[in-house]
């Protein structure tokens, strides 16, 4: 039983290393996460960072924000910094 248990907690933290490097090893202007919350009222969406775990909120064009609306599960971002925050310029699932 202990065997399994180390073999598990290796696993645990293999898995977690690689998330945790997800968006630095992308380069600048990407981020990837779990989509949280569609906004298109306000024309943002938040994702939860899988590098930070903590949440993103990104500007977004209507075309963008409409491809969003019916998804859920990983998406990767690439964006601009701008006057205004973050602005997603693409998104691939």
């Amino acid at each position: 039983m202990h065997k399994t248990t180390l073999i598990g907690a290796v696993l645990a933290a293999a898995l977690f290393s690689v998330g945790s490097l997800a968006c630095d090893a992308m380069g600048p202007g990407v981020h990837m996460g779990q989509l949280m919350s569609v906004d298109p009222a306000n024309n943002r969406f938040t994702i939860r960072d899988a590098q930070s775990g903590g949440p993103i909120t990104f500007s977004a064009d209507a075309d963008i924000l409409k491809a969003l609306k019916t998804h859920s599960g990983s998406v990767r971002v690439d964006y601009e910094e701008n006057d205004e925050g973050n602005k997603a310029v693409d998104v691939s699932f």
